[in-house]
């Protein structure tokens, strides 16, 4: 539920018109809590479009059409909301994430730092809710002379993948790994492009997959609360190792 959420709030922040897919949008978000119980049918007299018009809406926003949409609400059911911490757990998971990436492996850094200097192309994709991380890294790498495309448009950002070259790369965040999703269409789209392909996260699933050449894993999973916290850091020691590898 939590990435169709911001996928509808992305789309409605970047439209530049109010039109009938900003409509159809709102009304899914409004009625976010009755999407698992929608047929087709139902989904369009809520919105008061055509069927066909709510699934080529549904294509538009990384879905395969609204039946996939419906069951992603279903597939992230379970998710664990948001908690508050108290100081002594906020600080108990914040440090283990930090001590796994301290033990990130030296030559994997310098893979990622090499495929980043010899990259003529990085887009960086952000998902879930770190779109404003992926831009603090966007703006590390600037300073670095490496300039990245980290579009806030979640469309924008998967359009610009069909342009890449095998000399370009992909950065991509996901914390929950939630764009393993079998009914979220993006991973596809990810994986028919070209260029070297990076993926953040925190989850091990990844591992089992093609799809990325490098998995840089640097939390874990139980400790999604401090996400923001850790990639902060790790970007922090990425950009470090850059600028000992290429001063």
């Amino acid at each position: 539920m939590e990435q169709l959420i911001y996928t509808l709030l992305a789309y409605i922040n970047n439209s530049l018109e109010k039109d009938i897919n900003y409509s159809i949008a709102l009304s899914l978000l409004e009625q976010s809590d009755k999407i698992e119980g929608f047929s087709l049918e139902t989904a369009a007299e809520a919105c008061n479009v055509a069927p066909s018009t709510i699934n080529r809406f549904c294509k538009r926003i990384g879905f395969k059409n609204f039946s996939h949409l419906r069951n992603s609400v279903g597939t992230f059911s379970n998710e664990r909301n948001d908690e508050f911490l108290n100081n002594d757990r906020f600080e108990e998971q914040l440090k283990e994430n930090v001590e796994m990436i301290e033990n990130i492996k030296l030559e994997q850094m310098e893979r990622i730092v090499t495929t980043i200097h010899k990259s003529r192309k990085i887009v960086l994709l952000g998902f879930e809710k770190n779109q404003v991380q992926a831009m603090e890294l966007q703006k590390k790498l600037f300073h670095l002379g490496k300039f990245c495309e980290c579009s806030t448009n979640l469309f924008k950002q998967v359009d610009a993948l069909s342009l890449l070259t095998e000399k370009d790369m992909i950065i991509t965040i996901s914390i929950q790994g939630n764009i393993l999703m079998k009914d979220f269409s993006i991973i596809d789209k990810i994986k028919a492009s070209k260029g070297k392909k990076l993926l953040i996260t925190f989850s091990d699933d990844f591992h089992q997959t093609e799809v990325f050449d490098e998995v840089l894993q640097c939390g874990k999973i139980e400790n999604s609360v401090v996400s923001t916290y850790t990639l902060l850091r790790l970007f922090d020691v990425l950009v470090h190792r850059y600028q000992k590898q290429y001063p």
